[in-house]
């Protein structure tokens, strides 16, 4: 299962109102990022000089580390001096990178499946997927929200906010925690990742 979500992690990583158009462009956008983890995943083999770099380019056309970063941290984003902010931010990607990377090159030919997608407001949207196995079928929502391009900002996993699991975990360190000390934790994590 740990495997199937961490896939579904990176694999990540609507007709008639304007913004069903514009959803319409959200789905287009991880689609593309999809089909190309996909491609890099059936066209190279793991171990392979320069795959980790594609795959982090691939996934990373349509996250927003910015915006996980921010949605995680919740109110105490604001506790954070700038420096802080980016330091996280960095931090926080790595151990994302790190611990999922390792797991998606055991990818084996599961399917992904886009569903319908619907408006979350004038630039947010969900775009609702499901993984095939041989086995079962687990549902993914993909949260977008538009800057210049359509990125993603959370990713469900069978009901499980991906944001709102790191979100508990950070809090209750930062109850008796600094900011630089959770930033010294994540760096850690990743790094053991």
């Amino acid at each position: 299962m740990a495997r199937c979500l961490s896939v579904l992690f990176f694999l990540l990583l609507l007709a008639g109102s304007p913004q069903a158009a514009l959803a319409g462009q959200a789905k287009e956008a991880l689609q593309a990022s999809v089909d190309n983890v996909l491609n890099v995943l059936s066209t190279t083999k793991p171990g392979e000089p320069g795959r980790k770099d594609k795959l982090y380019a691939a996934v990373g056309r349509v996250f927003d580390p910015e915006e996980l970063a921010r949605r995680t941290l919740a109110s105490h984003w604001e506790q954070f001096s700038p420096d802080e902010r980016k330091r996280f931010t960095v931090a926080f990607q790595t151990l994302l990178e790190r611990t999922y990377l390792r797991r998606i090159e055991a990818y084996t030919d599961e399917k992904v499946i886009f569903l319908e997608e619907s408006s979350l407001g004038e630039d947010r949207c969900e775009v609702s997927t499901k993984i095939v196995t041989s086995s079962k079928e687990v549902p993914i929502v993909y949260r977008l929200i538009k800057k210049n391009d359509w990125k993603v900002y959370d990713v469900m996993i069978e009901g499980v906010s991906l944001v709102q699991n790191y979100r508990n975990q950070f809090n209750q360190i930062l109850v008796k925690d600094s900011p630089a000390q959770l930033i010294t934790k994540v760096e850690s994590m990743g790094a053991a990742s």
